[in-house]
């Protein structure tokens, strides 16, 4: 009996702990709506709907209008640079794939015709010294033409290996949307609208505190292998190449770069659903004239 009020002791400790994290959380993070309004710097007109929504004395219908009609825009004006965002992001993520698609194709019917001619000068070659072997008076030149047959098989599959990597190819598409993130130089239409570059520097409310979104896309290319380490130079310069600088990127490459853009994408995709709820927050305009 004692064990199990021990335990339910523990239970209760313990929710009592992750309730007080969540609340001293809340509390040191602003809430989201909050934060969106000051990003699109509207919090001062919010703070002045709010006002007058809740008051008792009669309200200026028109004020709460041009309140409401002048957040609305805000609001539109940060959602359309979101969405121009993502079509650039777009854009790149659909090169990329055409090219390390193209790369892959070539590299597939490469390595599909080495093991087929792998297969059929080592089958033809083998059935000679086997032929070759029915005289007793051939088993040396037999034995030489099984040995030959099986280098030259060796040589054909380590050939097939050497081409699984692919060829490379510099990406020719003007656009590096993901130079900013490594401080690496921009082309004029890649580099973020302030409005969203503060928003990926900024802490989440639902992810790790101490983190902000861009360090933690930058957490999780490291983990994930999609890049080594932040100093990793040589990999970090294909992935934010330009065309001017020529530099050719392997299959990975592509791979690991349109995979990353996605990973901003996704995360960008998330200031129109805080745009939708600061909207859905604001006072409703009463009907009545």
């Amino acid at each position: 009996m004692s064990l199990v009020r021990s335990l339910s002791l523990v239970v209760l400790a313990s929710f009592a702990a992750a309730t007080w994290a969540q609340t001293v959380a809340s509390k040191t993070r602003p809430m989201t709506t909050e934060s969106t309004a000051e990003l699109i710097k509207v919090s001062a007109e919010i703070r002045q709907l709010q006002k007058l929504s809740t008051s008792t004395a009669p309200a200026d219908r028109w004020q709460i209008l041009w309140l409401h009609q002048h957040i609305s825009e805000r609001v539109m004006a940060a959602s359309l640079q979101v969405d121009a965002t993502l079509a650039q992001i777009d854009n790149e993520i659909a090169r990329a794939n055409e090219v390390r698609g193209y790369l892959a194709d070539r590299r597939d019917r490469a390595v599909s015709r080495a093991n087929l001619l792998s297969v059929l000068v080592g089958g033809a070659v083998g059935a000679t010294a086997s032929g070759l072997q029915l005289s007793s008076n051939l088993t040396k030149p037999a034995a030489g033409v099984g040995i030959g047959a099986g280098t030259l098989s060796a040589g054909l599959a380590l050939a097939g290996i050497h081409q699984e990597k692919g060829k490379s190819s510099p990406f020719d598409f003007d656009s590096n949307m993901l130079a900013e993130f490594f401080d690496r130089p921009a082309l004029a239409n890649s580099q973020y609208p302030a409005t969203i570059w503060i928003f990926l520097n900024e802490t989440s409310p639902s992810g790790p505190p101490g983190l902000t979104r861009k360090e933690q896309l930058l957490q999780t290319w490291v983990q994930v292998k999609r890049i080594d380490s932040l100093s990793s130079r040589d990999k970090i310069g294909r992935l934010t190449s330009q065309p001017s600088e020529n530099l050719h990127l392997s299959i990975d490459d592509f791979e690991d770069r349109g995979a990353m853009l996605q990973d901003v994408r996704a995360r960008i995709s998330y200031l129109k659903r805080d745009l939708g709820a600061l909207l859905t927050s604001l006072p409703a305009v009463n009907d009545q004239p």
